[in-house]
Formats: structure tokens, sequence, C-alpha cells
């Protein structure tokens, strides 16, 4: 997989974790010191352990709505390795790679669609079309948010 869009991933991962805390259908787990304690255990791989704990927080979110199919937090295995190969390789800096997680989705809420208010399947899941699935995800979160429901999207 393209490192653009593994990064993508990431980001959208990272940026709907925020807004669900903003728009209060997520407790936020900032709040008890993950990150800074993630560091503390693990010096060397602390940041990969904060996004794991955030990655398995928001399944165990989306699996009490959607159960156990595809979604943002949840992508075919080998997607999965691929991003957990490319943390191993790279220092991140979540704030450096997300400054602003708002303009984040803001800037990939180009796809318009019919809104549910339950959870919606946005399709099969296609590596060469990872950009209009995050695009399609990133419509669904924000209305998701601005309405205060977890109408959740999921593919196949």
């Amino acid at each position: 997989m393209h490192q653009e869009n593994i990064e993508n991933i990431i980001k959208m991962r990272l940026a709907v974790y925020k807004a669900g805390v903003d728009a209060q259908l997520w407790n936020d787990i900032n709040q008890l010191g993950a990150s800074e304690m993630m560091d503390y255990l693990f010096p060397k791989s602390g940041h990969i352990a904060y996004y794991n704990l955030i990655l398995e927080y928001m399944r165990k979110e989306h699996n009490m709505i959607i159960g156990g199919m595809y979604t943002l937090f949840k992508m075919p295995i080998q997607v999965e390795k691929d991003i957990m190969e490319y943390l191993k390789k790279e220092k991140i800096n979540f704030q450096e790679m997300l400054p602003d997680y708002k303009d984040y989705l803001d800037s990939m809420n180009t796809i318009f669609t019919d809104y549910s208010l339950d959870v919606v399947n946005i399709g099969s899941f296609d590596i060469n079309e990872i950009d209009n699935l995050l695009r399609l995800c990133a419509s669904h979160y924000i209305y998701s948010f601005k309405n205060g429901i977890k109408a959740f999207p999921f593919f196949e």
C-alpha cells in the first residue's frame, strides 16, 4: 500500500476519534493521560502503543453498534499489517501529522451521499479506492457528529 494511503488512514482514524470526543459520543482517553503513560511505559514505541490504544477503544465503540463488520477502525488484515509496519519504521508525532483534525475532516468531506440515522454500508473495500472510501467515511462521520447519533459507516 502507498505511504500516502497509510498516512490518510491514520489521519482519518485520529480525526474521527477527536471529533467524536468533541461531539461527546465517546470518552477522551487523553484525559486519563494515555499518551504520556504510553511514552513512559514504552519509551521507544510509545506512539505505537498510543495508536493501538485508540484503535482498540474505537473498535470497541464501533463493535457495540456495527458488530464484526469492517470499519474505518477495522480494515482487512493486510492493511492493518501495512499500517503497523509503517508505524514501526517511522517515529510519528501525531500532533504534527494532524495539527487540526477539523480542517482535515472538512477537506475530506467532498462526497455527498444519502445519510442515515442508523449504520450505513458504504460498499466493498478496494485498496485502489481507499481515497473515496475515506471521503465517504468523513461525510458520514461529520453527519453523525453534527446530529449526535452513532450512524457509523461500515464496508464489506
